[in-house]
């Protein structure tokens, strides 16, 4: 199977340089699945960038500096290294790789929060993405007080609105005056006068009754904002790209951004599914989640993730294999994310100033070796094409809590959650409080929860 064609998508009719129409695409999606049938996975990159050469060829880069270089701030030559893409219908030249989880959502964070922006953005980045949601705000007013010493011409940010507490009953919120409230505290700890692009928060159960209050009111209220000039573009975000469809076939809001995430990965890449039907319509497609929360590492997801043993296993194997050959599977798989076709930008954790420069280099420099190619197209075959694209949607959340209180997990207990999606999210945004690297966590923190 070629990959870069996405023929795993399970017979969904993909077509790179046309559209899918809304009806048809839906009609598909529940169509059996035709995977046997299908030519094994090979590269996400075209044929001919497949030479004998030990490094494959770059990929042509506007050398133009975007509207938010700054002379003597940034690193001229990094930014020129940089690939920029033009988000159609905004003034927006956005970096090929973006900032995100910055502040140890996902483990450590060896230096200083400040350090690493800055870092970040005088190479060349100038995507940053947070929200209210990682970690009850702490996220924003970590990176509002790191941010405060960045010329603010120098990067695109963005947060989200509608998702809040921890707790079931208040975990999601679309009401206009809501929206707008959560909007204007985080310009506050952000320490900002107007958010770039601020993202509606779409979870994946019971979502049906919330469905007109966000066509008719939230999105309306971010349209008001934007109108005062608290935000620029207006974006959509979630895990069930299905519903992400469904709300922009019915806005009358012009959405101008889509993110989603563990959906253009190297065991998940069902975003290809949809990638041409919002590029036909000129929104542009954030993928984040590129080693899918942990699955795809040497160190393994933690223990609270939702994938199923299934998907957990091929994962290991997959890992395994790449171990065996001296190879990083990380690094096959934030190739495979940042070079997703049709996608704006690849949104990746940072958490040291090593790997802000370790993502630069294999996004502006080298991808992966001829070798490195092979064994990706190996444990894709072996491993993780037969998982069918298998997600963490619909999982039973009774169970998962079950698994998680075996797991010793119990002071969770006085927060209820409507759906897996929301319960892992929470576990996500707790292990923020327990990194205490950063001079700059080294702040008052709440009891640790486990």
């Amino acid at each position: 199977m070629q990959s870069h064609t996405f023929t795993r998508s399970r017979g969904v009719p993909i077509y790179m340089n046309g559209s899918v129409s809304h009806q048809r695409l839906y009609d598909r999606l529940s169509e059996p699945s035709t995977s046997r049938q299908l030519p094994r996975s090979t590269s996400l990159a075209p044929t001919g960038h497949r030479g004998s050469s030990s490094r494959r060829e770059r990929e042509p880069i506007d050398t133009s500096l975007p509207s938010t270089f700054i002379p003597r701030f940034h690193d001229e030559s990094a930014v020129r290294r940089m690939n920029y893409r033009q988000i159609p219908g905004t003034d927006i030249r956005i970096s090929k790789i973006g900032a995100a989880a910055i502040g140890g959502m996902f483990g450590n964070v060896e230096d200083s929060i400040t350090k690493i922006v800055e870092t970040a953005i005088k190479q060349g980045i100038n995507y940053i993405d947070t929200g209210y949601w990682y970690s009850q705000s702490r996220s924003e007013s970590i990176l509002g007080k790191a941010l405060s010493k960045i010329p603010r011409k120098s990067y695109y940010i963005s947060t989200k609105v509608g998702r809040f507490e921890l707790d079931y009953a208040r975990t999601f919120d679309f009401r206009a005056d809501k929206i707008l409230e959560s909007l204007t505290n985080s310009l506050k700890r952000l320490q900002l006068t107007y958010i770039d692009i601020c993202y509606v928060q779409i979870h994946d159960a019971d979502f049906a009754p919330n469905e007109s209050i966000v066509l008719y009111e939230t999105l309306q209220a971010l349209e008001m904002a934007k109108a005062s000039g608290k935000i620029r573009y207006i974006g959509l975000t979630g895990y069930p790209l299905g519903k992400i469809v469904q709300l922009v076939d019915c806005s009358a809001t012009k959405i101008d951004f889509v993110m989603t995430y563990c959906k253009g990965t190297l065991n998940n890449n069902s975003l290809g599914q949809f990638t041409s039907w919002f590029h036909t319509r000129n929104i542009a497609v954030i993928n984040s989640g590129a080693l899918c929360w942990g699955l795809l590492t040497e160190k393994g997801p933690p223990p609270w993730h939702p994938a199923s043993d299934e998907i957990k296993e091929a994962c290991l194997a997959a890992t395994t294999y790449c171990s065996s050959k001296n190879i990083s599977i990380s690094k096959l798989a934030l190739d495979y994310a940042l070079n997703f076709p049709n996608i704006a930008c690849c949104l990746v954790g940072m958490d040291s100033v090593q790997q802000v420069l370790d993502n630069l280099e294999l996004a502006n420099f080298s991808r992966i070796t001829d070798v490195e190619q092979r064994v990706r197209d190996r444990i894709m075959r072996r491993y993780l094409d037969r998982l069918e694209n298998a997600g963490w949607e619909g999982v039973d959340v009774a169970q998962y809590w079950k698994k998680l209180k075996k797991l010793g997990l119990t002071a969770l207990a006085t927060h209820r959650h409507s759906s897996v999606e929301s319960l892992a999210s929470t576990l996500n945004g707790f292990s923020l409080y327990s990194s205490n690297s950063s001079s700059e966590l080294r702040t008052p923190r709440r009891r640790r929860p486990f």
